[in-house]
Formats: C-alpha cells, sequence, structure tokens
C-alpha cells in the first residue's frame, strides 16, 4: 500500500486538482477498463484524479495497476485483508482522508457501472453553478429511476430503508434518495468531520453529521450492474440497521424528536410507578400521589433530556441547569393542556364512543408531545448565543474571560509564525507565568498542522481507587483562521476531575471564530 500512496503524493504535487474520484472496488476488474474509458471521456478537460480503494481477491488490483502506468491521475490502494474492516464504508473514508482534501470536490461513486459516469460532470458543474456543498444523483428525483435494482423485495427494501432514514432524521429529508452512492461534496464543507459510518451508507453520515451542508440533487437513472455479481445481501442490511442505531445513539442532534419521544415514554414508567407506589405502600391520597408522580416524570424526564437528548447543549453554571430544571415545569403544564384542549373537544363535539375517545386521546398526546418539544427546543434547552469578542479589548481580557468561562487553569492566545508560534498573551489562576510542555507544544503543532480544534484528555495510566478523585489534564485547542490557514490558536488546559468535554470544545471554537481581529492587531 505505501507504493500506491507514493504515487498520489507524486501525482499531486503536480497540482491541485478540482476533482477526485473515490472509487471503492471488490472484483471489479472486467468493469475497471471500461469505467477509466468513459469517465476520460466525459471529463476532458477538467483537472481530476481516480483513486480506487480496493479490497479485491481477484485482478482487479493488476488492471488497475496497469492503467495506472498509462495515466498518472489514476491511484490505487490496495488493502490487506487486516485493513479491511468496516468494508465498503472504511475504503470511502480511507480514501476521503487519503486524497480528498487535496482536491476542491469530491465524488463517490461505485465501479460497477450502475452509476453511469456522464453524470460526474454534470454534478460537477451543478455544484459549481450553485455554490452546494453536496450535489446528490437521486434515483428517486423527478427523471430518476431505480429500475437497475434486481427484482421487486430489493426494490422494496431500498425505497423502506429510505424511509426509515427520513424518518428518523430530518436532515435525510434534503434529499430525496440519502442512501445512494452517487454523490459530490466539497470538500471545505466535510473537512474537520470524523465520520465513523458503519456498512456503505456513507452519504446518510455526512447528511447528519454536518446538518448545516447545503444540498442539491439531479436525477439518476439507476442502470443495471454491467459484469460481476451484487455485493447486496442480508449482512448488509443488518450493517444498514447498526448504523442507523450508530448515528442515532452517539450524534447528538440526529433524531432528536424521537429521543425525546423516548423519554417521554420514560416519564410515563416513572409516573406510574411513583403513583403505585404512593398509593399502594405509603396510602398516600391518589390525588396527592398523582401530583407528585408527575412531578417526578417531569424531573426525570428534564434529567434524562439533559444527559441525552440535548446532551450538546452547554449549561453555563450549575445555577443555569437548576434554572433550566425550573422552566421544564411550566412547559411540561402547556403541553399537557395541549393535549387535553385536543382530546377534549373531540370526543365532547365528535363521540366519546369506542374507538373515537382512543383516536381523540392518541391525537392529544402527539400534540401534547410536540408542544413540549417545541416549547424545550425554544426555552429550556436553547442554544446558549456565542459570546463574540470585541477587537478593541486587550488579548489578556479575552484570555481571562475564555478563562473564566471554561473553568480552565490556564488559557493563552498563540500567535501562528508558519508553524512556529509564540505566546502572545494568556491568563492563569496562579501569580506565576506557566510555561508551555512538551504535551502543550504537541498539541498546538497538532492544531497548526491540521487547522482542525482538538480535544485531548490524559490520566492515569491505572483505574482509581475507591473514594479517591482522580485528576485528569485535559486540553482544548482552536485554531483561528483565515481562509484555510492558521494565524493562530487559543489554548486552554485544565488539571482536574471533570475533563472539559465536546460542549466546552464547542463553545471555544465559536468564541475564536471572532478573534482573528485580535491576531492582526
Amino acid at each position: 500500500m505505501r507504493l500506491e500512496k507514493q504515487t498520489l503524493t507524486s501525482t499531486q504535487a503536480k497540482g491541485r486538482p478540482l476533482l477526485t474520484l473515490i472509487i471503492p472496488t471488490r472484483n471489479e476488474a472486467r468493469n475497471i477498463p471500461v469505467l477509466v474509458w468513459e469517465l476520460k471521456e466525459v471529463l476532458s478537460g477538467v483537472d481530476y484524479r481516480m483513486v480506487f480503494v480496493d479490497d479485491s481477491t481477484d485482478e482487479t488490483p493488476e488492471v488497475v495497476r496497469t492503467l495506472s502506468e498509462e495515466d498518472h491521475r489514476i491511484v490505487l490502494i490496495h488493502r490487506k485483508e487486516a485493513e479491511q474492516g468496516g468494508g465498503l464504508s472504511t475504503a470511502v473514508t480511507m480514501g476521503i482522508d487519503v486524497a480528498a482534501h487535496r482536491s476542491d470536490y469530491t465524488c463517490v461513486m461505485d465501479a460497477d457501472l450502475q452509476h453511469p459516469p456522464r453524470k460526474v460532470r454534470e454534478m460537477l458543474e451543478e455544484a459549481q453553478a450553485s455554490g452546494a456543498d453536496v450535489v446528490v444523483a437521486s434515483r428517486y428525483a423527478q427523471g430518476g429511476s431505480y429500475a437497475g435494482l434486481s427484482g421487486p423485495v430489493r426494490k422494496a427494501v431500498s425505497v423502506g430503508s429510505k424511509y426509515l432514514a427520513q424518518i428518523l432524521f430530518k436532515e435525510a429529508r434534503k434529499t430525496s434518495d440519502p442512501l445512494t452512492g452517487f454523490f459530490l461534496v466539497r470538500n471545505a464543507a466535510i473537512s474537520g468531520i470524523q465520520f465513523r459510518p458503519t456498512g456503505f451508507k456513507i452519504l446518510l453520515e455526512i447528511l447528519v453529521c454536518a446538518p448545516e451542508l447545503k444540498v442539491i440533487e439531479v436525477p439518476l437513472n439507476f442502470q443495471a450492474r454491467n459484469a460481476g455479481v451484487s455485493k447486496a445481501n442480508v449482512r448488509r442490511g443488518l450493517e444498514y440497521l447498526a448504523h442507523i442505531a450508530s448515528l442515532f445513539w452517539y450524534v447528538p442532534s440526529a433524531g432528536r424528536f424521537w429521543k425525546f419521544a423516548l423519554v417521554g415514554t420514560s416519564g410515563v414508567l416513572v409516573n406510574m410507578l411513583t403513583l403505585i407506589t404512593l398509593v399502594e405502600y405509603f396510602d398516600a391520597n391518589p390525588t396527592v400521589a398523582w401530583m407528585a408522580a408527575v412531578g417526578m416524570s417531569i424531573l426525570s424526564n428534564f434529567l434524562l433530556n439533559s444527559s441525552f437528548t440535548w446532551r450538546d447543549i452547554r449549561h453555563s453554571s450549575r445555577i443555569h441547569f437548576f434554572l433550566r430544571g425550573a422552566l421544564a415545569y411550566p412547559v411540561a403544564i402547556v403541553a399537557l393542556g395541549a393535549n387535553f384542549a385536543v382530546y377534549y373537544p373531540l370526543i365532547k363535539y365528535v363521540s366519546a364512543d369506542f374507538p373515537y375517545y382512543a383516536i381523540a386521546a392518541f391525537l392529544g398526546i402527539i400534540a401534547g408531545t410536540s408542544t413540549n418539544f417545541i416549547l424545550s427546543s425554544r426555552f429550556v434547552f436553547r442554544y446558549p448565543a456565542p459570546k463574540s469578542l470585541d477587537p478593541t479589548v486587550p488579548p489578556e481580557a479575552i484570555a481571562k474571560e475564555a478563562r473564566e468561562e471554561l473553568k480552565a487553569d490556564w488559557v493563552s492566545l498563540i500567535r501562528a509564525e508558519g508553524l512556529s508560534y509564540v505566546a502572545q498573551s494568556s491568563a492563569t489562576i496562579a501569580d506565576a507565568p506557566r510555561p508551555l510542555t512538551s504535551a502543550d507544544k504537541s498539541a498546538i503543532q497538532l492544531v497548526l498542522r491540521s487547522s482542525q480544534p482538538t480535544l485531548m484528555v490524559t490520566g492515569p495510566r491505572r483505574l482509581p481507587q475507591a473514594r479517591t478523585n482522580t485528576r485528569w489534564a485535559s486540553s482544548l485547542a482552536v485554531p483561528v483562521l483565515n481562509g484555510e490557514h492558521s494565524i493562530g490558536l487559543i489554548y486552554a488546559t485544565r488539571n482536574s476531575t471533570e475533563q472539559f468535554t465536546e460542549e466546552d470544545l464547542h463553545w471555544l471554537t465559536a468564541y475564536a471564530s471572532t478573534s482573528l481581529p485580535i491576531f492582526y492587531r
């Protein structure tokens, strides 16, 4: 694999290409020459690179190597068996990591010619004309077709899988085909995102992990496979379900309404357990017990929503957390009112007979849950507005403000000079200035090279003993960018039992985004 990577480096040293094509392959030897010939025809006049990420057991790598000797724009990354974990998903992300960030656009497509090569140029021109971050070749857009899918069962599975993604994730509704394997992305728009897809639905991963992307689509006539055997099977279906579950669980903003509904369901259980316990075991008055049960369920819902549904929302202080908890009660009462406002008129003016009252109750639950979710989003778990920097404020004051907000031990504004750097100003809880440690220097160099925010945590090598509070050394390093270049960074450290979190990193990133004038002053 080292030989192919060296070839990639040598080709890209000649200039930054406009487009990189990432083509994952597994036993596609008969399709590769036709695909390469058609891509050359359609991309005439375009500066591009063609990267094959190969997991084949047939002669596919030899075919690609032969073609690459004739055309320096063709590159092969052949993965050994030990490197093939994750299958197609890791093949695509490896291609993006190794090659795509060195071009302006990346197009992901299959090698079996079900994705017509002539569409690539249309997608590229559409992206340039519209300024879109993602261009999707959609089988379900007007003018598109999925006739190339083999058999009615596979077509039904494709449609069902699409609707499952769109029901769970609002980001997937930006396109009619969120599961297509044929799409083009602007590399700057996805820079710094660590994708961890399971299976082969890379586009869904991109849409959910970067919800701010501008997405447009072009119609795709999905063609029949040119040669070889389809890789679709039951295992791929299970991988898709695992990917859906992974996105739902690990991406905070993904499927937020459904997370809220799950928490609400748990609140029903808390309510019933509290009510039954108080009445049956403590002889409490049923009305008083009901009020206590409602209070407990609202509290449990708030705590679970804080740690699960809106875990990416930063609480600026413990008092802020308690105020949000208090606000959850009037919001819940308004939601109960919305529930009753739908239920009561229906049973009064439509019918109180079965099943009408059950339908009315169900509609009331939907109204109450939706009202609760909307009000909770806008008031209880509202994103705090990031603080804007005043360019006239001394850098020392800015460092002090950031240190207090992050509850850090030390914050420094560091100006970059190439890959070298110099501390411009700092704020520390100690009186004496703090020198940079080797760990600090490594983190700073990493951020200057990558231009990406970094959260680093180090701690004891073994588990702490009981009744001890382990102290962890954690740091945040956020670059200050002028275009694509780092002109400096804000660096924070903390040695505490409480580590820096992703929420701290998000806050500092937003804070640093307005600090450009400070480093030019």
